[in-house]
């Protein structure tokens, strides 16, 4: 008995399977009669009709693992691509490591050679080509969307007619191509390399050795944590990528990176029925990648980052 008067009743129940069919998910409606209502319940429902008297669950599953489990289980086997029939979870997950892999391998090599080449060789404009790339980070993506998209759009000044392809949108080389090397990956390694010391080329030189064979064999093994920590920075960035490649790629569903799967989970299952179990995990599993590579990689970044390149 309550201080209200009322009386708190707990009712625990077991649901047995006796037949020969494995049933992975049994749906259940609850209902509670008049002048009662439901305090609280284990398991969350799915749904509460009838001012609070039924409640439906659809996640009862055999065994507290499975429960627990449960809604991995589901993002991978309930998405289903229209055209083609596969699951698209691993298909998603697939794309999103090929757009990072190739972003990180593009960045590497590209911001590796342009930041020696601010760094240590002398050119006319090298000077203004530093301050150009410097003001280029100040300015935000949101003003160059629109003529980034123009750009894809035409094919890159008809360029991608080269590839028999009139236009760059909704391919994966327009995505690649947008966003080969970044303005703040050249800074990290331009900023890097000129903290190694100048005698180590200079001893190089003085043996024999060209600006290839320095780079190559001197300066890039030295490079390795700044390396390490735009290896991180790199795949980080482009795994979480929503907006532009939102932008870029509308079509099929086969064809998106993790985040834009995400978000077609977002609307199957959180704004009809309001189940947030899927898109909860599917976002956990989403998270997987970037702190096991921070993890692998920590060493290098936290070296990379500190721009430490001299050696006592």
């Amino acid at each position: 008995m309550l201080e209200d008067g009322s009386t708190l009743v707990t009712y625990s129940f077991s649901v047995r399977n006796n037949g020969d069919i494995v049933l992975g998910l049994v749906p259940l409606d609850l209902t509670v009669p008049m002048g009662q209502k439901f305090v609280s319940v284990t398991i969350d429902p799915n749904r509460i009709e009838r001012l609070g008297r039924t409640q439906g669950f659809n996640n009862l599953a055999s065994g507290v693992l499975r429960y627990v489990i449960n809604n991995y289980f589901r993002v991978f086997n309930e998405t289903y691509s229209i055209t083609t029939g596969r699951q698209l979870f691993f298909q998603w997950i697939r794309n999103s490591f090929f757009l990072a892999g190739v972003r990180v391998l593009t960045t590497v090599i590209f911001a590796a050679m342009a930041g020696y080449a601010l760094a240590r060789l002398k050119f006319p404009g090298r000077t203004g080509l530093f301050m150009f790339m410097l003001f280029s980070m100040m300015i935000p993506g949101q003003v160059t969307f629109i003529s980034n998209y123009l750009v894809l759009r035409d094919g890159m000044f008809g360029l991608s007619k080269l590839w028999g392809m009139d236009t760059l949108l909704n391919t994966y080389t327009g995505l690649i191509l947008s966003g080969l090397v970044g303005s703040s990956s050249v800074f990290i390694m331009k900023q890097f390399f000129e903290r190694l010391p100048q005698s180590l080329e200079e001893s190089a030189l003085i043996d024999g050795a060209n600006r290839y064979t320095i780079f190559f064999r001197i300066m890039l093994p030295l490079a390795r944590p700044a390396l390490g920590a735009l290896t991180i920075l790199t795949f980080q960035g482009v795994w979480n990528e929503f907006f532009w490649p939102l932008v870029v790629i509308t079509s099929p569903a086969d064809k998106y990176p993790l985040t834009l799967g995400l978000l077609t989970l977002r609307r199957s299952y959180g704004s009809a029925a309001f189940d947030w179990g899927p898109i909860l995990a599917g976002t956990f599993i989403s998270a997987l990648p970037i702190v096991i590579l921070f993890i692998a990689f920590q060493k290098y970044f936290v070296e990379g980052i500190s721009f430490s390149g001299t050696k006592g």
